[in-house]
């Protein structure tokens, strides 16, 4: 089926040819003539002759010239011109009798080139004048020009008939044209079934009686992990494996794979037409005396305890250990000199030695050293601390080990054995291979290479992102590519394709994953990683074309735009940065904003006046704003990415501070509002610009706020333990009946779950403060905080229901295992369901942990995660506050006259004093932390509820525990319990001691009761 535009380009043919019969060229007139007669007699005057009319026959040649057409296209094209019958009957008196394709003209990033079809060529005045690209038979070029010829004369047939007299014996020719198809997107399987049809042809095929096919090969497989495999007999050329990178060994004129797909071809060549790769002159060697030595110094610990003579050279160990040492070095390093044990040291023994080598492998060097240990090991206590690492081997403690990088990275890492057993990394140098080849491209990097190399940079990192972002050795290598190739922009316009492979590269080191390798980049102040990543980026934007447009990546965005000296102009960027120029500043026509996403993973917040400032955060979105002239008076308006934070500064990012480091400025820049999110300044230059801003509380204040929080959870903490120490030692004497036996559970579960809580907290707090932030540990400790103070909750739900339900239903009774089932299920059931529930929304967007400012916590800003704790806890608070209002109204209006037992009747009192204390003091504690997060700023609610929230194991010690009555003479050993005996108790008699809350005035009841069967009775 033809293509719309291939149909479309027919159509356009055939209807410029009907045109032309409206014209003179294409007539054909009946023709009337006046004849004289052949007898030479007259004609009459006046009197004319019809004559027989003379049809006459025109032949037009129709030149259509069009372009921008795709490859496909064409090749349609041709095929469906060859399969037309001709002629092509137009109308009554038009046909078309031949169409024929003559010329193709095409670029590629090396030339301009015009080549002819089949039986058309270019004259020889036009190979002179152009440039010819092929070679010239009888006069005439049968390739192709080097030009578009401007003249407009296009291939020309290169036999045009002519007049003869003498006809000549027909000439027979034949062509062989080689066709390269190149083919993507295709299945392996499909690669196979064709691959199989081919070798499975017999040749030659014939296609018509003039065209055969001799032969049909594969040559290249590109895959989707950029690189390109040569099939059988095929190889790449010497200079294509050197410039993409060899992926196998190369051999001496070929490789069979490279790293990359070539942009513009050539692909695999047959084995027999590659030439040889250049071999360079062999350099004789040096004289050993000559060769570069290399010096290690070397030592292993021996268990041992020191003496001084162990340093003289005759001594048997001293010896022993000198000629091991020798022995097993020459034995394992290639290049080996010599070998000496220089002294033996204390601390156990330390045997210090030399080794002298022109060859440094670390791989032999840890083989030299497990033969060390495996031969002296036994006899001088010769222990592997840290054992079998994959990369850094064996060793002991505090050595220093070198390590090779991975086969496809270049460098090396440095890391010492800790007394734990495990090697902790010092220094990791270790490069990708392809960006290192990269890096020496762009080292000998011109213009004209711009486009392709940018392309091939930017495949490359897309492809390597994740390894990349974790190597600040490799970030550091593609910063010094950057530096290159805008180093060649100066004399290069830069135009959108350019543009967008340039900033599409530079955000992945922008990315969120790259943040932990430019911290480490950040904190070696020798260097200048991050100022000169920027730096980078404003040189290229420079060199930008005059044309206006519009670039978006992931992580970066560019606007170039015109500017209206008329009026103020308003660049709303992302809606996350307002930029205001005045008209009467506009005196440039064109401006040039950057504008990133995630630029504070890249650049440190170190400010003017401190160069290690922990405090200060960026944000806001950075903006580099370029224009066309000078501008002395401009606006930001940025939105604040962290509204927890203070303190805005207004800044530019100034690449001369500290030295050339680098850092956060406020020259030039003032602060002119902050309010609804939205921070405004006002500068009078143009660079790269941001807000700084920092926690509203003071340092040392939170540090104050820290060590009361963690002095009063160490008390609450304290309190539990006592508390559930208390109930184990008085269990048996203070849960003689059902009430008292749930009241009971029900404050052990409220202390256990506000001390796993608490220890949850602790942990949580120690994550947080690392340097480097456990993302998973942190959820799991979010979720077990939120999940055991919900569990408080709920169990103090539970003390309400039951109480509820003793008051209030008096002839109804549940078995003690019923009321476990249900508290059990209401006091962790709930909170699992709901504590499940909001990780499972929330953790997949990454949403479900606060992150801005790195406490183990559910997020607030994001996803409201917080919602799923504050609810449930204050709606569980207004329920208690309603049970204990119903209570006390059934309780002064008819007293407890149903319940039968002193012990139950202390019990439910109890439970109302801690519902009555406890609720109101939990329900304010968490009041007081939504307030936290509503307004961070406030330092009055910051430290109350540090206070609260420090003391609420303090409060279920007190008015759980130790103000009932029952559990003190349980303590005290003053409880009276009699298990044989009927005991009469007074209406008279004190519920509980203490404070003496909720006691009842009792005026003509007597309750008689028998002792119970099952326990003792004055349980509380």
């Amino acid at each position: 089926m033809a293509s719309p535009k291939t149909v479309w380009y027919l159509s356009v043919l055939l209807v410029f040819c009907s045109s032309l019969e409206k014209q003179d060229c294409l007539e054909t007139p009946n023709v009337t003539s006046e004849e004289s007669p052949t007898d030479g007699s007259q004609v009459p005057s006046g009197e004319k002759r019809e004559v027989t009319a003379t049809l006459i026959e025109k032949v037009g040649e129709v030149e259509l010239d069009v372009y921008n057409i795709p490859l496909e296209n064409i090749h349609y094209l041709k095929f469906q011109v060859k399969s037309v019958t001709y002629p092509i009957l137009i109308s009554s008196v038009l046909n078309v009798t031949d169409i024929n394709i003559t010329t193709e003209c095409s670029s590629d990033p090396s030339a301009f080139r015009c080549r002819c079809e089949d039986q058309y060529s270019w004259s020889c005045d036009q190979c002179s004048s152009y440039g010819s690209c092929g070679e010239i038979v009888d006069g005439k070029i049968r390739g192709c020009l080097n030009n578009y010829p401007s003249d407009g004369k296009f291939c020309q047939p290169i036999t045009n008939p002519s007049p003869t007299t003498t006809a000549e014996p027909s000439t027979t020719y034949g062509e062989m044209i080689e066709i390269e198809l190149d083919m993507t997107d295709i299945s392996a399987t499909l690669i196979d079934v064709l691959r199989a049809s081919v070798s499975g042809l017999t040749y030659p095929v014939l296609i018509s009686n003039v065209l055969s096919v001799t032969e049909v090969n594969f040559t290249t497989a590109c895959y989707p992990n950029n690189t390109c495999s040569c099939e059988d007999q095929y190889g790449w050329s010497c200079d294509q494996c050197l410039s993409y990178g060899s992926c196998d060994n190369i051999t001496d004129d070929s490789c069979g794979c490279i790293k990359a797909i070539p942009p513009y071809g050539p692909f695999c060549q047959p084995i027999t037409n590659l030439t040889a790769c250049p071999t360079p002159s062999p350099t004789p060697a040096l004289p050993a005396e000559e060769e570069t030595k290399n010096t290690l110094n070397l030592q292993f610990t021996m268990d041992i305890t020191f003496d001084s003579n162990f340093n003289d050279e005759n001594n048997a160990m001293f010896k022993d250990i000198d000629q091991t040492i020798k022995v097993i070095y020459k034995r394992n390093m290639r290049g080996f000199i010599s070998a000496k044990l220089n002294r033996l040291k204390s601390g156990s023994v330390i045997a210090d030695f030399t080794v002298i080598t022109t060859i440094v492998d670390n791989v032999e060097i840890a083989k030299a050293k497990a033969d060390i240990v495996s031969t002296l090991g036994k006899k001088y206590q010769i222990r592997f601390t840290c054992l079998n690492n994959t990369i850094f081997g064996s060793g002991q403690v505090n050595e220093i080990v070198v390590a090779d990088c991975k086969l496809d990275e270049v460098g090396q890492k440095t890391a010492i054995c800790q007394e734990k057993g495990h090697f902790s990394v010092r220094e990791n140098n270790c490069v990708l291979k392809e960006i290192e080849n990269l890096f020496f491209l762009s080292q000998a990097l011109v213009g004209t290479g711009l486009p392709v190399f940018l392309e091939r940079l930017r495949n490359s990192t897309f492809n390597l992102l994740g390894r990349i972002v974790a190597s600040p050795a490799t970030i550091s290598t593609i910063v010094n590519i950057l530096k290159n190739v805008a180093n060649v922009s100066r004399s290069t316009p830069i135009n959108k394709p350019l543009m967008k492979n340039f900033l599409e590269t530079a955000g992945v080191l922008t990315s969120n994953g790259a943040k932990a390798s430019w911290d480490v980049l950040n904190t070696n102040l020798t260097k200048n990683e991050s100022s000169a990543f920027l730096g980078t980026i404003e040189t290229f934007s420079n060199f930008l074309t005059d044309d206006f447009f519009d670039i978006e990546t992931s992580r970066i965005i560019l606007n170039k735009t015109t500017v209206n000296n008329s009026i103020n102009n308003l660049f709303n960027l992302n809606l996350s940065v307002l930029i205001d120029i005045p008209a009467s500043e506009a005196s440039f026509n064109s401006i040039t904003i950057i504008t990133f996403d995630s630029l504070d993973n890249v650049l440190p917040a170190r400010n003017s006046s401190s160069l290690n400032n922990s405090v200060n955060t960026i944000n806001g979105k950075v903006v580099l704003v370029k224009v066309n002239g000078t501008i002395k008076n401009v606006t930001f308006s940025f939105d604040v990415l962290n509204k927890t934070l203070a303190n805005p500064q207004c800044v530019f990012w100034n690449f001369n501070l500290f030295d050339g480091l680098g850092g956060w400025d406020d020259k030039g820049c003032e602060l002119q509002s902050e309010k609804n999110g939205t921070v405004t300044c006002h500068c009078n230059h143009l660079t790269s610009f941001s807000i700084l801003m920092s926690p509203s509380i003071p340092a040392v204040l939170r540090v104050a706020l820290e060590f009361i929080t963690y002095i009063g959870v160490g008390i609450s903490m304290g309190c539990l333990v006592v508390c559930l120490i208390i109930e184990m030692l008085v269990w048996n004497a203070v849960t003689g009946n059902n009430t008292s036996y749930m009241r009971h559970v029900s404050i052990v579960n409220i202390a256990v779950s506000l001390l796993i809580a608490n220890i949850w907290f602790i942990i949580g707090a120690a994550i947080s403060d690392n340097e480097k932030k456990d993302l998973p540990a942190c959820s799991t400790a979010t979720f077990f905080i939120h999940f055991f103070y919900l569990a408080l909750f709920f169990w103090m739900l539970v003390s309400g229901l039951l109480l509820l339900y003793w008051t209030v239903m008096v002839f109804s009774h549940m078995s003690k295992p019923e009321m476990l089932a249900i508290s059990f299920s209401l006091g962790y059931g709930a909170p699992l369901i709901i504590a499940v529930i909001t990780i499972a929304v929330t953790a997949p967007g990454k949403q479900y942990i606060r992150d801005n400012d790195g406490v183990c916590w559910l997020n607030w800003t994001e996803s409201k995660a917080l919602l799923a704790f504050v609810i449930p806890a204050l709606t569980i608070v207004v329920i208690n506050l309603l049970i204990l209002i119903v209570v006390l109204f059934k309780m002064l209006r008819r007293g407890v006259r149903d319940v039968t037992q002193s012990d139950e009747r202390n019990a439910l009192v109890v439970i109302a004093r801690c519902l009555a204390i406890l609720t109101p003091f939990f329900g304010t504690t968490w009041g007081l932390g939504v307030g936290t997060m509503t307004t961070p700023n406030n330092l009055g609610i910051h430290i109350v509820f540090a206070i609260f929230n420090s003391l609420q194991g303090l409060f279920i010690l007190v008015f759980g525990t130790l103000l009932d009555k029952k559990i003190r003479e349980a303590l005290t050993g003053r409880s009276q319990v009699s298990s044989n005996r009927t005991k009469t108790t007074s209406a008279a008699t004190s519920s509980s001691g203490g404070l003496g809350f909720f006691r009842i005035r009792r005026r003509n009841v007597f309750n008689v009761s028998a002792a119970p069967t099952s326990g003792p009775t004055d349980a509380s």
